[in-house]
């Protein structure tokens, strides 16, 4: 059955953005080995830089995204520098750190939620008036499908390029791979984690810049996006970035193509149910292949299913 251009369309639109939240998610997770609950609210600052610059200094949204991966990198930093380092010095173990991002979390949605309110928002943020048509070979395609991809092709191939072909990105992947031995041999691993966290947070203001093209946003939209974030991350394997691009668009195909699929007959399911697909997709990834699919042995994998090793 052929998809109507809409709906891949709207799943790139999406795919593309979970994608940069996946890879920021899982930047911070290779620093800390911890899960940050308080990433998705990172996108929603992202949200509320790109409100504010339009209705206040009549920016147009799409010169905004070096505001918002400025803004939001710079509170990324922030809390690493001030709650997660001092932890992470003292040796807290997973569970502290947890519950640390929990609370940094917490707090980040509360000042949203005040921000809001102090700019008197009691109506949900859209941009979506932004979103106009431009024709290409003939073709009438959404102008945020364009910026949302070239956005992503650009970071992606900027991040690659960063820490590839720069001595300081080959220092990072080194603290990150092994932080010990980077020490003893020079590296400045707080520094560089530092600068992990940076980019994250600034992966994070950009993706959250376009959510209010396609969704009418709020200070709660990073609080429920964070499940789908880890389930984008945990599928491509936590300890991939670039496997973190792959299931941030298995993730997001899933889910728009899903729920699509799914509510059409003979199930006639409701779109309410669209938030369970990216869920189960997780529990699934979870039970089958906890490391993901770059940290899997699929050799190993087959063997298993067929019956033919333990």
């Amino acid at each position: 059955m052929m998809l109507p251009p809409e709906v891949f369309i709207d799943a790139l639109i999406y795919s593309n953005l979970l994608s940069l939240l996946a890879i920021g998610l899982t930047l911070t997770y290779l620093t800390l080995k911890v899960p940050n609950f308080a990433y998705g609210d990172l996108a929603t600052i992202g949200i509320y830089v790109a409100f504010t610059f339009n209705e206040f200094y009549s920016l147009h949204p799409y010169l905004i995204p070096p505001f918002a991966f400025i803004t939001a990198g710079l509170v990324s930093l922030a809390s690493y520098i001030l709650v997660f380092r001092p932890l992470w010095k003292r040796k807290s173990n997973i569970v502290t750190l947890m519950i640390a991002s929990i609370a940094v979390e917490i707090a980040l949605r509360s000042m949203i939620h005040i921000y809001a309110s102090a700019l008197g928002l009691r109506r949900r943020v859209s941009l979506a008036r932004f979103d106009e048509p431009v024709n290409i070979a003939g073709l009438e395609l959404p102008s945020v499908l364009l910026a949302t991809t070239l956005t992503t092709i650009t970071l992606v191939c900027s991040l690659y390029l960063f820490l590839n072909k720069t001595k300081f990105g080959t220092a990072m992947r080194a603290a990150i791979e092994n932080p010990y031995l980077a020490s003893t041999l020079g590296i400045n691993v707080e520094q560089v984690y530092a600068v992990s966290w940076f980019l994250a947070g600034g992966l994070a203001g950009v993706a959250g810049l376009f959510l209010p093209f396609r969704i009418s946003a709020t200070p709660e939209t990073g609080w429920e996006l964070l499940l789908k974030i880890f389930a984008a991350s945990v599928l491509g394997g936590l300890n991939s970035i670039f496997g973190a691009i792959l299931g941030g668009y298995i993730t997001g195909f899933a889910e728009v193509v899903g729920i699509y699929l799914l509510s059409r007959p003979p199930l006639n399911l409701s779109t309410a149910y669209r938030p369970a697909i990216p869920f189960a997709l997780f529990i699934i990834v979870l039970l089958v292949m906890p490391r993901g699919i770059t940290g899997t042995d699929w050799r190993r994998l087959k063997k298993i299913l067929r019956g033919g090793e333990g």
